[in-house]
């Protein structure tokens, strides 16, 4: 995955593959329910830095 593909990513939105957090000050708590979530699913992709407001991203 390049730099480019990240991107696209994030443009994408949330979805049940895709939680993003924005990790200000260190590991946010709920990291480990998503964590949990998604090792009982399908699997997924937690990006931390990088924070939702509505549907917009701030990276």
């Amino acid at each position: 995955m390049d730099a480019k593909d990240l991107l696209r990513i994030i443009d994408d939105g949330e979805n049940a593959e895709l939680e993003c957090k924005a990790a200000k000050g260190g590991l946010p708590k709920d990291v480990w329910e998503t964590y949990s979530a998604f090792a009982n699913t399908n699997g997924g992709i937690i990006l931390l830095g990088v924070e939702q407001k509505g549907q917009e991203f701030f990276r």
